[in-house]
């Protein structure tokens, strides 16, 4: 019996989130393909896993982006890259962080003796 290799195919060609600053956030990317297509996510053109913090961004086994505490730098154009023998599909995802990260005001304070 011969299996045919079929390329991957994204469920959507777009998608975009909002999310509030310092807050998980999960971006799926769902595709099919035989065999299996292997998931990377890009942004700028560099590969996350390459340009981000890996205690914070994770590429789960189903291929979600995974970030654990967003921040504003965090905001923009990722990509999910998926590959097989057969081809390669991208899906544009947009990320919206919304809010600031409130500086902690620190009050030294001198005594003398």
């Amino acid at each position: 019996m011969c299996v045919r290799a079929v390329p991957p195919e994204m469920s959507r060609s777009h998608d975009e989130y909002t999310v509030i600053v310092d807050n998980p956030i999960l971006m799926s990317c769902e595709v099919t393909g035989i065999p299996a297509p292997q998931i990377t996510w890009t942004t700028q053109g560099e590969d996350v896993a390459d340009v981000k913090d890996a205690s914070t961004f994770r590429v789960l086994a189903n291929g979600a982006l995974r970030i654990d505490h967003v921040t504003t730098e965090d905001s923009g154009m990722y990509e999910c890259v998926a590959t097989n023998v057969a081809g390669n599909a991208t899906m544009a995802v947009t990320l919206n962080v919304q809010g600031t990260v409130s500086t902690p005001i620190i009050h030294v304070l001198f005594l003398s003796t």
